[in-house]
């Protein structure tokens, strides 16, 4: 493994490769991976290295052609193998780190002054290794007050296969869904934190932007969008991020996981009950239960809300640590309000009555920030209030009302799906208004959309659409996730639950964004 030259500025970057049908190093831990100097492992140290070279070096100070100096130093690598899929992910390096900085090869080498300001540009790398299998990491830095962005590539070089991030994870030893499930708690909670100390939440939130930064955050921390840093044999670091206002508006976040076996954390199990709805709050298990009393039965004349029996439904997006969790009320009718307060001190809550209007899928709201430190909740009379650090007390009905106001939609446009006989099509506006129309526009639904919570798959929303029928208006509710996929230009939409009529199914509708 070369040595790295990297300023103190640069952070050094890791990633996972191995070797290409050569000798299987002599252990297979991380601690295999690093330059220990042990003559035990000499070895296989030497076998790494021979393993990872680089395609393009280049250390210079050059002028452009408007007389600025940059100075640049870039180190592209290269995996020694023939395999198909070492190639690719070679022509991938080169095309993303070095294609741009080749013309430079020629440019003479500038001379700086001492007080004339040089921007600077890195590119460097770095391996960490699991036996013969290594992930190999890119570091860049453009300048500018943004962090250093790493990516990282995952190889087999004993089998010569690209391996994705779950599959290394894997042979590590961790769970897929565990480790997933911990890298979004820990996103989501550091991106609360960040925003609660924003003074200017509400435009954000009253814009959409708020949600789509919640919902961007979960969707760019998918596994296999992580890179992989080996430190120490006894822990795998993923390098995630959360989305920002500030810069270009993603900041990294190392979330680190033990690979020797542990026991469990303990939280406190926490539970409370109002009426006809019960909350339990224990470790991963995330749930709200609904009994089939009278006043539940009520909802089906009122809200065209029917349960059979009792049901419990898991909270769909509840990803921070919790300290005290109540029921109340919202309205004059029974509309019960599920509040959990965190740890850092914010309210979430779940809108049972809003969620079941669009299907049984219980979605949290985004937080309630409130200045005030919060240390408990409390119900009063049928209503919660949340009790401050500095004695006061918030009331959070109107809080609630207010955050569950209409607010602007992020994946607006038009979409259509399928041809023919099965051609359908979607037209979202930023005010909430929505039109549908299926089996080549045969029928057509038109209504409003409404906010219900940031989702991995997307924003979810809630659907409540009309049909003009001969027996008259037929309404139909759903939810679903949405989010847009720019690199194909199109809209993914999974559905929740609900009367979907795009679908019956529950896996993901890539809908083709329509122009004109």
């Amino acid at each position: 493994m070369k040595h790295k030259r990297l300023t103190a500025l640069v952070l050094a970057a890791a990633l996972v490769l191995a070797g290409c049908g050569g000798t299987k190093s002599s252990s297979g831990s991380a601690a295999a991976s690093q330059s220990t100097g042990s003559s035990q492992n000499a070895p296989a140290i030497a076998v790494q290295k021979e393993r990872i070279t680089e395609q393009f070096t280049l250390e210079k100070t050059v002028r452009s052609e408007w007389g600025s100096a940059q100075k640049l130093t870039i180190h592209v690598p290269q995996l020694v193998c023939d395999s198909p899929d070492a190639e690719y992910i070679n022509d991938e390096l080169a095309a993303r780190y070095a294609a741009e900085y080749r013309d430079y090869e020629s440019y003479p080498q500038a001379e700086v002054s001492q007080d004339e300001w040089c921007p600077q540009i890195y590119i460097d790398w770095d391996a960490y290794w699991y036996g013969d299998c290594v992930s190999l990491v890119v570091s860049s830095y453009y300048g500018g007050t943004d962090p250093i962005y790493s990516q990282g590539w995952c190889f087999d070089f004993a089998a010569g296969h690209k391996l994705s991030v779950t599959e290394l994870l894997m042979r590590m030893g961790l769970d897929p869904d565990e480790t997933q499930l911990a890298v979004y708690r820990a996103a989501i909670q550091t991106f609360d934190r960040n925003m609660v100390q924003q003074e200017y939440y509400d435009s954000l939130r009253e814009s959409g932007m708020l949600s789509g930064m919640r919902a961007d955050t979960l969707r760019d921390n998918g596994l296999e969008n992580l890179t992989v840093l080996l430190k120490n044999e006894n822990t795998v670091t993923l390098v995630a991020g959360y989305h920002t206002t500030a810069g270009s508006g993603w900041r990294p976040l190392e979330v680190e996981l033990p690979l020797t076996s542990a026991a469990p954390a303990k939280t406190p199990v926490l539970t409370d009950t109002y009426g006809s709805v019960s909350v339990l709050l224990d470790g991963d298990i995330r749930t709200v239960t609904i009994k089939h009393t009278p006043e539940i039965i009520a909802w089906a004349e009122d809200y065209d809300i029917r349960l059979d029996g009792d049901v419990t439904l898991p909270i769909r997006n509840a990803y921070n640590n919790y300290i005290d969790v109540c029921i109340g009320e919202l309205g004059a009718s029974f509309h019960p309000v599920v509040y959990l307060l965190t740890e850092d001190g914010f309210v979430e809550y779940v809108d049972v009555l809003r969620c079941l209007l669009y299907g049984q899928s219980l979605l949290c709201a985004d937080p309630i920030y409130i200045a005030n430190n919060g240390t408990a909740l409390a119900l009063r009379d049928a209503e919660v209030s949340l009790l401050c650090a500095d004695g006061t007390e918030t009331e959070l009905a109107p809080l609630t009302a207010e955050w569950n106001s209409p607010q602007q939609v992020d994946s607006t446009g038009s979409f259509s799906l399928g041809e023919g006989e099965d051609w359908c099509w979607l037209d979202l506006n930023s005010g909430g208004g929505c039109q549908l129309a299926t089996h080549n526009n045969r029928y057509f639904y038109q209504g409003a959309v409404t906010y219900l919570g940031a989702t991995p798959d997307g924003t979810a929303l809630g659907f409540s659409l009309v049909r003009d029928t001969e027996n008259g208006p037929e309404w139909v509710a759903f939810s679903a996730a949405l989010k847009l996929d720019y690199r194909i230009d199109c809209l993914i939409l999974t559905p929740l639950s609900g009367q979907n009529p795009l679908t019956n199914e529950t896996v993901p509708l890539v809908l083709t964004h329509s122009y004109g």
